[in-house]
């Protein structure tokens, strides 16, 4: 039986599986580790077209931005009690040490599970412990520290570890039990006490219209005992001034009446003929009756 064929063959497929394992491709945001025999190489393969021993393994990384949220989190504060809250961390992988990566810690969620919880819940149990109260976690100022808290306490930690913290925030934060009725029941009394307020306002609001309405009635009846009087003033005015007008008429009358006026009105007034009786002016007092003229 010839071999050579066979034995042609067989040194074709493997230059062929040699030749499509020579490259490698790898896609924008990632990059890839390669490793002979287990052995990490310390140069990652960045994004692109390359040309690679064939013999060797990769590994891809991802490293792109990536968020990861830790839900209902137990965060003791000083009054021993437990305030629940997400927890979100944003974070990429370091390009230049994911070779580091892959030989000391695994994958990316090696990375996150040895890692990043861990420090994440460590660092919130700490932080927690600067909190006096519970309900202080909904205190804009209390989020913002805890905030910077974690941040520096991840990122000087991680740094090391090949992983850069962009960002971390809090969300849903959920205060116990026992904090939550005390809450919704001061918050009750706040209410209850505004609307008491706002009753007040009103009752106090229709007295001072009350009182005004009466000022009202008083001064307009001040007004109209005012007019009565004016009214009353300016009439007895008017019969002053006519009975003045009417006495001084009657003395300048008095005045113009004399002896010589009397003579000269009977003289007008007579009409001929001479009275009929005389009355003497003595202390007899007789009586003289005139013939009648024809």
């Amino acid at each position: 039986m010839n071999k050579t064929p066979i034995a042609s063959l067989l040194i074709a497929v493997v230059v062929v599986l040699i030749a499509m394992n020579s490259y490698i491709t790898v896609k924008a945001g990632h990059n890839k580790v390669a490793t002979l025999f287990g052995d990490v190489q310390p140069k990652a393969y960045g994004e692109g077209f390359h040309i690679v021993n064939p013999l060797l393994a990769f590994t891809g990384f991802d490293l792109r931005q990536l968020t990861y949220t830790w839900d209902k989190v137990q965060v003791p504060s000083q009054d021993k009690l437990k305030t629940s809250m997400d927890i979100s961390v944003t974070f990429r992988l370091d390009g230049a040490r994911t070779a580091k990566t892959l030989q000391e810690t695994g994958m990316l969620d090696d990375v996150v599970i040895k890692h990043i919880t861990p420090k994440v819940r460590s660092l919130l149990r700490e932080a927690g412990k600067t909190v006096a109260q519970s309900q202080d976690f909904y205190i804009d100022s209390v989020q913002q520290e805890l905030q910077l808290y974690m941040e520096d306490g991840l990122k000087s930690y991680l740094e090391g570890k090949g992983v850069i913290v962009e960002a971390v925030l809090f969300r849903d934060i959920t205060l116990p039990q026992v904090v939550t009725s005390a809450v919704i029941q001061t918050k009750e009394r706040q209410e209850q006490l505004e609307r008491e307020k706002a009753q007040l306002k009103i009752v106090e609001q229709q007295a001072q219209q009350q009182v005004k309405q009466a000022e009202a009635r008083e001064q307009a009846a001040v007004a109209d005992a005012n007019a009565k009087r004016t009214q009353a003033d300016a009439e007895a005015y008017r019969i002053l001034k006519e009975a003045e007008a009417q006495a001084n008429a009657n003395t300048v009358l008095a005045q113009s009446v004399t002896a010589e006026l009397i003579k000269y009105n009977s003289v007008q007034r007579w009409n001929g003929q001479y009275p009929q009786t005389l009355f003497s002016g003595d202390a007899g007092g007789v009586i003289l009756s005139l013939p009648e003229m024809k």
